[in-house]
């Protein structure tokens, strides 16, 4: 009988030579044990995991719970928030236009958006598609982004005048943002007729050719059991279930799907095989052959490397880079607490779709690094799983420890006197660019609300009037400033000046929503 390893290997032939290759029904077993042990210890509290090889999904599971605290096991329909995965779709419509003559990358970016103001000292008549799409646009683009991905305070129609005041970043560096797949929306919208009309633009000729009927740019009528839920890692080990802050209004084109495992593991398919699925060519080749063109260069150091893979730059909706001198094509994404990966190996024909909820991100990073070593059929694939999750054991328990430590901290911070009523902080501010943010006082508290986002508020820093929230999985300080005594007349958040609206009724609105 065979030993394990030679079970692991089949010869195929391949161009110019044989080729060694695991064996696909051998790499499942291995990645299904793997992710399986992973979820029982705790690492996450939900993981989604589907391989391709050769045009076929050979392995698609999910494990654990979706919902930790209601009790909703993680299944076959489970849809997993993709966050910043969403620019590979957004990436290759903006292609399939490219292709179809609709519109060109090397276009100024002021004759696709003619009725767009833009700061002056961003000089956009020398700005391209192709800038924005390979982040090289040198723009700050805080408040789009902020509405877009988080708060949805200020809709879609208004983000021009919100670009009209985006001034320079004082960089030539390839920076990483969401801004330029919002603008690169704008663009589609303006072509297809109006505000958000990106999206039926995506699921017409993005989704639907693909096969990819539950890939949703939308939360509003889907069951809310179904979505994977971001969670918190306990001191004592225990995930608790976070809410999922996402809206309409914020599931944007830079990150703003949910999807199935299918869907996700046919996206791999059909972006390494030129466009082919089901034995069908539903893609222009060229259309896939542009997205995946490199347009930039990353500059920067750190930029070149995530974990365990290369980065050499940025197509039009992908990281165009490498795996062990395999050229890769991968998209990750990461929102709250939630963690997307998919990736391919062209040449390999080979894809991995890794989804998780909580606890330790990277573990996703290692599920596809150990299918790709198991599929060139590496002799310390085994090896190397082993020293990786014994790293990620360890830092599982300083995670743990963090937490606890975390949790004492901030309990005391509650314990100190702010000097002045908690009824003072309530109130509504508005700063035009980022909408309205309301505090209101509650039987459990101070609470707040900013669009889609809401939760409760924390005191941070006592003697200099700072109060600390949650913004997707992320603590921020907000300051207060007061003219004596009586409610605050100013918060500022991350620069950024908000002033108290008059007549605001004490942040009361916020109860009566």
């Amino acid at each position: 009988m065979p030993d394990a390893l030679g079970l692991m290997l089949l010869i195929v032939q391949a161009a110019g030579g044989q080729q060694v290759r695991g064996d696909a029904a051998a790499i499942a077993r291995a990645v299904d044990s793997l992710a399986a042990s992973a979820v029982a210890e705790g690492f996450v509290p939900a993981l989604g995991v589907a391989i391709t090889m050769d045009g076929r999904i050979v392995f698609s599971r999910s494990y654990g719970s979706a919902d930790v605290t209601a009790g909703i096991p993680a299944d076959d329909r489970t849809l997993w928030y993709v966050a910043s995965t969403s620019k590979s779709f957004t990436g290759f419509g903006v292609a399939l236009l490219a292709q179809r003559g609709a519109l060109r990358l090397d276009a100024p970016i002021t004759s696709l958006l003619p009725s767009a103001q833009w700061h002056p000292d961003v000089h956009a008549d020398s700005l391209t598609l192709a800038n924005f799409l390979s982040h090289t646009h040198h723009i700050n683009d805080n408040a789009v982004v902020m509405s877009a991905a988080f708060s949805g305070a200020i809709p879609e129609a208004r983000w021009p005048a919100l670009i009209a005041v985006a001034g320079p970043q004082p960089t030539n560096d390839l920076i990483y943002s969401n801004f330029g797949y919002n603008v690169a929306a704008l663009v589609i919208d303006r072509l297809q007729g109006g505000p958000g009309r990106w999206k039926r633009y995506l699921d017409e000729n993005v989704f639907r050719p693909a096969g990819m009927r539950e890939t949703y740019a939308r939360v509003s009528g889907l069951d809310p059991k179904r979505i994977a839920r971001p969670h918190d890692l306990v001191a004592d080990g225990r995930y608790e279930t976070l809410s999922f802050q996402k809206t309409d209004a914020t599931m944007n084109a830079a990150g703003g799907h949910l999807a199935t495992l299918l869907d996700l593991a046919r996206w791999t398919i059909v972006q390494m095989d030129s466009g082919r699925i089901d034995g069908r060519q539903v893609f222009p080749a060229e259309a896939v052959a542009i997205s995946q063109r490199l347009i930039a260069r990353q500059t920067r150091d750190q930029a070149k490397r995530f974990g365990f893979f290369d980065r050499e730059g940025w197509g039009a909706g992908w990281d165009i880079g490498s795996y062990e001198g395999e050229r890769m094509v991968s998209r990750f994404g990461s929102y709250s607490a939630t963690r997307s990966h998919l990736s391919f190996l062209p040449a390999r024909r080979i894809g991995v779709v890794a989804m998780s909820t909580g606890g330790l991100a990277t573990l996703v990073d290692v599920i596809a690094a150990f299918a790709y070593d198991l599929e060139a059929s590496r002799p310390d694939a085994h090896e190397r799983l082993a020293a990786r999750m014994t790293e990620l054991r360890a830092r599982l328990a300083a995670g743990r420890a963090s937490v606890a430590r975390q949790d004492s901290v901030r309990a005391e911070r509650q314990r100190r006197p702010l000097g002045r009523p908690l009824s003072d902080f309530a109130g509504d501010y508005e700063e035009p660019s980022y909408g309205r943010v309301t505090f209101a006082m509650t039987d459990s508290g101070l609470v707040y609300r900013w669009g889609a986002l809401s939760g409760r508020v924390e005191i941070f820093d006592a003697a200099k009037a700072q109060l600390r929230i949650e913004v997707a999985g992320s603590g921020n300080v907000l300051g207060f400033t007061f003219a004596g005594e009586g409610p605050a007349q100013t918060i500022v958040w991350q620069g950024v000046t908000f002033s108290r609206v008059r007549g605001d009724g004490g942040g009361q609105d916020y109860l009566r929503r």
